[in-house]
């Protein structure tokens, strides 16, 4: 399984989680940072409901929000994209 949630999240699974990566840009030598992409595994769950949960949970955690107003707006967004990405996911047959 391989979910892209907006542009900064990923679920996938392996045998026995629901795991959630966070994208970030690799750095070179120097410690540039670099147009390449990779994405970091954050968070190991036992549902994909549990995941989406957490990914609400950091993102308001790490927002930036200074009103409960922003804030909304910005947790709204996040689930949003949430439903984007559920409703690319084919039923399986």
């Amino acid at each position: 399984m391989e979910i892209m949630v907006g542009q900064s999240y990923k679920i996938t699974s392996d045998p026995l989680n629901i795991v959630l990566n966070k994208k970030y840009f690799k750095k070179d030598k120097e410690g540039n940072v670099t147009t390449d992409e990779a994405f970091k595994q954050i968070g190991y769950y036992n549902s994909l409901h549990s995941a989406l949960e957490a990914l609400i949970e950091k993102e308001i955690k790490g927002s930036d929000a200074i009103s409960l107003d922003g804030l909304k707006k910005h947790v709204d967004v996040v689930k949003e994209d949430i439903f984007q990405a559920l409703k690319s996911v084919k039923p399986i047959k």
